[in-house]
């Protein structure tokens, strides 16, 4: 997955920048990351400058596995918690519902633990590949228009 943003804060001690992007057209409606907008901002270590132009850069293949992990394996945990609490109480909704809960619940604390984890690995985080002191035509980076 590759992003384009423009540096608009940058801290000289941590040398943490902040950038801003636009979000492509499939996150105009989602509202999951709960701002229903289409711009967006990440923190992330560079060595650059206010108003520079980046290249954030997260393999794909990580990219679809942390998908997956975000929603398939919440997903999942739920189904198999309502049909465990089902099947186990007699068929009794109420129980259904309640090893839903549990099984939902289950994986979101899996994957808490699993977060900090791989938090901070360099293969799981977002990169700046490249900086660019003016805004380049986007075919010529390899960048997507958003």
């Amino acid at each position: 997955m590759i992003k384009f943003g423009q540096v608009t804060d940058y801290n000289a001690k941590t040398g943490v920048a902040t950038i801003a992007y636009i979000r492509p057209d499939a996150c105009a409606k989602c509202g999951a990351c709960g701002f229903m907008n289409q711009t967006g901002s990440i923190e992330l270590k560079a060595d650059c400058e206010v108003g520079n132009w980046v290249k954030v850069v997260l393999p794909d293949s990580r990219f679809m596995t942390a998908t997956a992990l975000a929603y398939v394996i919440p997903l999942l945990g739920f189904l198999i918690g309502l049909f465990a609490g089902y099947l186990l109480s007699g068929k009794s909704e109420l129980a259904a519902i309640g090893g839903s809960a549990i099984g939902l619940a289950l994986c979101v604390v899996g994957l808490r633990l699993n977060e900090k984890r791989i938090a901070g690995k360099p293969e799981w985080t977002p990169r700046v590949a490249e900086v660019y002191a003016e805004k380049p035509e986007m075919d010529d980076i390899g960048c997507q228009p958003t």
